[in-house]
């Protein structure tokens, strides 16, 4: 069994801070922190897929105010942790709440038919744009990012379809690395940022 190092919280954000310790300071916190946040999310109308996307999301927002000296330890990372997973869960709601409000009226008299055929050229549409961002991509960070936000698989489903991850804690260590990656490349080009954002919210 792997034993995972702990920390205090000023050690984990000093870890956060350096490139070695990254990988153990995220172990760290999958091991001290998910099932707090699983639970929140699944007892507020979400699924375990749901936690862990919105978990994924909370640590890359964390890491990132970490790596840019935000992080002030007001309150502890448990807390701060919790906090962001909250607000991405409840603006999460919000949307498909709009998005479902939204769809009952612009279907209702449509013919299905119709719309299933405009729906597939808008995804073709953001599909290509996809591909056009993750071919600058490794070949494992592209297959790997189009089967989360273009096939919508899970996290288990991923790894029945592929031998490269040992389990699923590797596979979302590797998903958040190919999201830096992607991130970093896209930063400084807003043209390419919201092309990237539209592409993901359409691509499902």
């Amino acid at each position: 069994m792997e034993i995972v190092q702990n920390y205090t919280d000023a050690e984990l954000v000093r870890a956060l801070k350096n490139d070695r310790e990254t990988d153990a300071a995220i172990k760290f916190i999958y091991k001290e922190y998910y099932g707090l946040l699983e639970y929140y999310v699944a007892n507020n109308n979400g699924s375990k897929d749901d936690a862990a996307d919105i978990i994924q999301e909370a640590l890359i927002a964390f890491i990132d105010i970490v790596q840019q000296d935000k992080f002030r330890g007001d309150s502890s990372v448990k807390s701060f942790l919790y906090s962001i997973t909250r607000n991405l869960w409840l603006s999460e709601l919000r949307k498909r709440n709009s998005a479902d409000n939204r769809n009952r009226v612009f279907e209702k008299g449509k013919d299905e038919t119709e719309q299933g055929a405009v729906n597939q050229l808008i995804k073709n549409e953001y599909y290509k744009a996809i591909q056009d961002l993750f071919q600058r991509l490794g070949e494992k960070c592209k297959q790997l990012l189009l089967m989360v936000y273009y096939e919508d698989l899970s996290m288990k489903d991923i790894l029945d379809k592929t031998t490269d991850y040992q389990n699923e804690q590797v596979l979302r260590n590797k998903k958040y690395k190919c999201m830096k990656q992607l991130e970093q490349m896209i930063e400084d080009n807003q043209d390419l940022k919201t092309q990237f954002k539209n592409a993901l919210r359409h691509a499902g």
